[in-house]
């Protein structure tokens, strides 16, 4: 039986490598996405354990006051990693859309190649078989000819 060939394979070959292109632009989105929300959790840390330090009483005036500097400039970076995040995701959305369609194209292709070595396979069964039986009709024919 012969090995079946899909002739668009090249194309189904160049589909998975864009796919795998745009799944990396995507791995790269979402991992700078994380990145920003773990920093702004460590940025809320940093800000709740300054307020603790706030609230014991052997703290000076000079400490409080440099403490609260240090939570405003706390805080507005973390604002600004938001702002960051915030339009970061939409560019990761933006990627992942364009990544499902590749996706998408590159699943198609592979159902058409399954459904069409499918059919090749079937079609090789039935044609093998055919000649399975005209030889068993051959070799029945030669053996009753001999008799007669």
């Amino acid at each position: 039986m012969r090995r079946f060939r899909f002739r668009l394979e090249q194309l189904l070959l160049l589909r998975q490598h864009t796919e795998r292109e745009w799944e990396l632009k995507l791995a790269r989105a979402t991992g700078i996405c994380l990145t920003l929300k773990r920093r702004i959790h460590e940025i809320d840390e940093l800000i709740q354990g300054t307020i603790a330090c706030l609230f014991r009483p052997d703290t000076n005036y000079a400490f409080r006051i440099s403490s609260e500097l240090y939570m405003a400039r706390l805080r507005e970076e973390q604002k600004n990693r938001q702002e960051e995040l915030v339009k970061r995701e939409k560019e990761r959305e933006e990627v992942q859309k364009v990544y499902l369609e590749h996706s998408k194209k590159r699943k198609v292709l592979e159902k058409l190649k399954e459904k069409r070595e499918a059919e090749y396979y079937s079609l090789m069964k039935k044609e093998e078989q055919k000649t399975i039986d005209d030889i068993n009709n051959g070799v029945y024919t030669r053996k009753k000819s001999r008799i007669r």
